[in-house]
């Protein structure tokens, strides 16, 4: 990060330079996360094989800005939500998603995988996994684990298994982080999901990488934010640093489906 001073700072935000989105009302599990990427405006697509994505993918913010020279930070936000009270919205850079597999089958799945090839973040370092479900799986509790290679290269590792399906683990647009495997820090690609046990309907089921950029806080009465790095506080990981080609998104976590429209400030640096 470039900034020599709160004066330059300043400048930098008032050049307002924004990255917009706009949104239907986000539908997943509530008070936990969801993937409000699913609820853009237009509408993205849903992917089948594991695809890279970045700033033109249909599940980007934007346009983002271009640069001249390559470097962009994080400056804050402009949030207005319909009716959440209490939640947070988290930045996330998408590096490859994809869909088709089920939530009845128990034995290793590899449709569509192993997760498309890193165009950003290309060690792993820092990058997490999440299974989004693009439609709703059974409502019989079960978990689901991971195979993947971390970002040390190390192949073969096995995740924590986590909760899928059941009550508030199978609703269609929830995405749920996957634990990685004890001292692992970050994952290269994703080889395989296996699930314990069936969760009673199929639905579909994709993994997704990401490399989460910074936090905020949406816990005001009227629903309208505007936070920026320094004045206001409230944001985690505020000035971070993102990629030029990043795929800019965002995941919620909310008490009640809501819509949320905006803006993220950028600068050059």
């Amino acid at each position: 990060m470039a900034l020599t001073d709160y004066n330059e700072y300043l400048e930098k935000l008032s050049e307002n330079r924004t990255a917009d989105f706009q949104m239907l009302a986000v539908v997943g599990r509530t008070t936990r996360l969801s993937a409000a990427w699913r609820s853009f405006l237009p509408t993205p697509a849903t992917p089948t094989t594991s695809v890279a994505l970045d700033k033109n993918s249909d599940v980007s913010i934007g346009p983002i800005p271009q640069t001249s020279t390559g470097r962009l930070t994080f400056l804050g936000a402009r949030l207005t939500s319909s009716a959440i009270t209490g939640g947070a919205v988290i930045l996330i850079d998408l590096l490859n998603g994809n869909g088709g597999l089920s939530g009845i089958v128990t034995t290793e799945q590899t449709t569509n995988l192993p997760t498309a090839a890193l165009t950003r973040h290309t060690s792993g370092e820092g990058v997490m996994v999440g299974l989004l479900l693009h439609a709703t799986i059974g409502a019989t509790a079960s978990t689901a684990t991971i195979k993947y290679t971390n970002s040390s290269g190390v192949a073969n590792r096995i995740s924590t298994a986590t909760s899928l399906g059941g009550g508030g683990f199978n609703a269609a647009g929830s995405f749920i982080p996957i634990p990685l495997q004890e001292g692992d820090t970050g994952v290269r690609s994703v080889e395989s999901v296996t699930l314990a046990g069936t969760t009673g309907t199929a639905g579909n089921i994709g993994v997704f990488l990401f490399k989460p950029l910074a936090m905020s806080s949406m816990d005001s009465t009227t629903g309208i934010a505007t936070l920026d790095s320094v004045s206001t506080g409230g944001i985690i990981n505020s000035l971070c640093e993102i990629h030029p080609d990043a795929c800019v998104s965002v995941a919620l976590i909310i008490s009640a489906s809501a819509q949320l429209n905006g803006s993220i400030i950028l600068a050059e640096v």
